[in-house]
């Protein structure tokens, strides 16, 4: 039998959870869709909120937080505002939470 054209195919390790964490974070950054700071999650210990400016991002890590895949959330300050706006309209069309 001959193997002229056959082609191997080797599968690849699964990427262990360590490998998997430094992608994720490598590869989304989550911004604050209010105002725009960026929260450093590898800088911070764990379970505290970092959030910083896109011009202290870029000279923390040297990467242009353009030129991350961004994906939107809160910082605690303007959440705690959306959160009030957002009880201030029930209460005035008469909801109550």
């Amino acid at each position: 039998m001959s193997h002229e054209g056959v082609s191997v195919q080797r599968a690849a390790r699964p990427p262990s959870a360590s490998m998997n964490d430094l992608f994720i974070a490598s590869t989304l950054l989550p911004v604050c869709c209010v105002c725009g700071l960026i929260r450093d999650d590898r800088r911070c210990p764990p379970g505290l909120d970092c959030w910083l400016t896109q011009r202290t991002y870029r000279a923390a890590h040297g990467i242009d937080p353009s030129e991350i895949a961004q994906t939107h959330t809160y910082c605690p300050e303007c959440f705690t505002k959306v959160q009030e706006s957002v009880r201030q309209y029930f209460r005035e069309i008469g909801i109550s939470s």
